[in-house]
């Protein structure tokens, strides 16, 4: 279980308040907590959990769920 599904279940109506501030569907919630956290959210979840969800939390269970973290950088091809 990720920080970020703990600091959920920690409290009935976590997720649809979080979502609120979000601004976004209680549905997507659910894919952000399953698949990991996206960038652009990862500072204000940390903020809304009062930082009981760190950005390192997110990153590495971003990291784990198969997402990416920061863009891949490319090795270039010499033909």
């Amino acid at each position: 279980m990720t920080k970020l599904q703990t600091w959920i279940s920690a409290e009935r109506g976590r997720a649809s308040s979080l979502a609120a501030h979000l601004n976004v569907s209680r549905s997507r919630m659910s894919q952000i907590v399953d698949d990991g956290v996206p960038i652009k959210y990862m500072v204000a979840i940390r903020d809304f959990t009062a930082g009981e969800v760190t950005l390192e939390d997110m990153v590495t269970s971003r990291t784990q769920a198969g997402g990416t973290a920061a863009p891949k950088e490319q090795e270039a091809t010499h033909g």
